[in-house]
C-alpha cells in the first residue's frame, strides 16, 4: 500500500468511544480496498454525537467492540501511512482504543490532510472543513459517513499531488513544508510544519528549554519591535507561526492582543492543545 486513510466517528466526546471506522487504502494510485465498519464503543452516545454522525446505540449492538474488530484492520496499520483529516483527532481515538483493550502498538507514518488543505487552499476557502473542500473539489461527499470521509481524504491527497507536480505522499509533504508524525511502539508524535527561520544572520544561544519549540503572538510588544521579538525567539532555538496552531507551544500575551486571538487561542486549549500563555516580561526571562 502506499497510503492508507479512515475516519473514525465517536459515540461521545472520549476518545474511547469509536463507533465507526472509514478505511480506504491506496497502492499506485488507486484504491484497493475500503471499508466502513462499525464499532460497539460499550460506551453512552451522546445526543450531540448522534446528530452529527446518525448513528445509535442500536444501530451497534450487534458490532464488535475495537478489540475485537483490530485483528482484522491491524494489517493497515502495519508500516504504512496513515492519513486523516485532522489526525490530531483520528489518531489520538486509535491511541486510545490500542490502550483501552491493550492491543498490539501500530507501526505506521502519520500525514495529515487538513495540513495539506490548509498550505494549498486557505486563502480560497472561508474554512478547511471536509464539506466545504469536497464542494470545492467537486468530490461526492456524505459528511460524517466515515467511510465518504476517508474516500475524500484520498481525493485530496491526488488532488494536491497535481498541484504540487509530485509523485508520492511523501514528495507531497517535503513540498509543503510538512513532516510526517510517527506512531509505534517507542513513539508518538503529530504531524506538523517545518517551520523555517525568519531571520537572517543570527547567532544561536544555547538555550534546551526553547530549542525546536513554535511561538506565536497577538499585541505589540512594549520593549521590544516584532521583528526583535522573533529574532530573539529564533536566536534561541525557537520558531516563530504568524498564526496560531495545534504546533503552537508559547502564546505571548502583548499589549492591545485582539480578542479574536484571545477567542483562538481558548478554542484550542478548550480541544486539549498545551499550549503555554506567556506576557512579555515572562518571555523575556525565558529568552536568553
Amino acid at each position: 500500500m502506499d497510503y492508507v486513510a479512515i475516519d473514525f466517528e465517536t459515540a461521545n466526546s472520549s476518545f474511547t468511544s469509536a463507533c465507526s471506522i472509514g478505511i480506504v487504502a491506496i497502492t499506485n494510485d488507486k484504491v484497493v480496498y475500503n471499508e466502513e465498519f462499525l464499532i460497539n464503543p460499550c460506551e453512552e452516545f451522546s445526543p450531540f454525537n448522534i446528530t452529527i454522525h446518525h448513528i445509535t446505540k442500536e444501530d451497534v449492538k450487534d458490532a464488535p467492540t475495537f478489540g475485537e474488530l483490530y485483528p482484522r484492520i491491524k494489517k493497515y496499520f502495519d508500516n504504512t501511512i496513515v492519513f486523516a483529516h485532522n489526525a490530531d483527532f483520528d489518531i489520538g481515538v486509535l491511541k486510545a482504543l490500542v490502550e483501552k483493550y491493550s492491543l498490539e502498538v501500530p507501526n505506521i507514518k502519520v500525514g495529515c490532510t487538513l495540513k495539506i488543505a490548509r498550505k494549498l487552499w486557505k486563502d480560497d476557502l472561508p474554512n478547511c472543513k471536509l464539506s466545504t473542500l469536497s464542494g470545492y473539489l467537486e468530490i461526492s461527499h456524505n459528511h460524517h459517513d466515515s467511510l465518504s470521509d476517508a474516500f475524500v481524504c484520498t481525493k485530496i491527497i491526488e488532488r494536491a499531488k497535481r498541484v504540487r507536480s509530485v509523485s508520492t505522499e511523501t514528495e507531497l509533504y517535503e513540498s509543503l513544508g510538512l513532516k510526517f508524525g510517527v506512531y509505534n511502539d517507542s513513539c508518538f508524535s503529530r504531524s506538523e510544519t517545518i517551520y523555517k527561520k525568519r531571520t537572517k544572520k543570527i547567532k544561536i544561544v544555547d538555550n534546551d528549554a526553547l530549542k525546536e519549540k513554535v511561538f506565536a503572538y497577538g499585541g505589540k510588544p512594549k520593549n521590544l519591535t516584532k521583528n526583535e521579538f522573533i529574532a530573539k525567539i529564533e536566536s534561541n532555538g525557537a520558531f516563530f507561526s504568524s498564526a496560531i496552531t495545534v504546533d503552537i507551544n508559547y502564546f505571548v500575551v502583548f499589549e492591545n492582543c485582539p480578542k479574536t486571538k484571545l477567542k483562538q487561542l481558548r478554542s484550542y486549549k478548550e480541544k486539549g492543545c498545551k499550549i503555554v500563555t506567556l506576557d512579555e516580561d515572562q518571555v523575556l526571562r525565558l529568552l536568553k
